[in-house]
């Protein structure tokens, strides 16, 4: 038998645009979300390195053009996404403090609680 070593590292990818959203019936309904911008998402998220997380172009442009944005990124990267070729992404490197309430409600999110760490 194998021992395994117990750390999961994860890996994060983050796009943002129209999406398309309904509830699958059967025997389970379930919720679900399709469109070009999940796809690129898990594009992001599949390209990353682990525990970083890669933005989309879009996200960078809207994160980083707020004047209270706590965080600091990496230079622009191209990756390749299956579906989409060559794009720029970027990693944060890290976050002076937790994301104000507008930043995270420019990008459609409720503030969380808990520490951001983006070692």
């Amino acid at each position: 038998q194998r021992q395994l070593s117990g750390k999961c590292a994860m890996r994060y990818g983050v796009a943002c645009g129209p999406v398309t959203v309904g509830v699958l019936q059967g025997k389970c309904p379930a919720f679900d979300v399709w469109g070009k911008t999940v796809n690129l998402a898990a594009r992001m998220e599949g390209t990353s390195k682990p525990e970083v997380v890669q933005l989309s172009e879009a996200v960078f442009e809207a994160v980083s053009r707020h004047p209270s944005s706590p965080f600091t990124f990496d230079k622009p990267h191209v990756t390749v996404a299956k579906g989409f070729g060559t794009v720029t992404a970027y990693f944060i490197k890290s976050s002076l403090e937790r994301p104000p309430k507008p930043v995270m409600m420019a990008l459609g999110l409720e503030p969380a609680f808990g520490p951001f760490h983006f070692d």
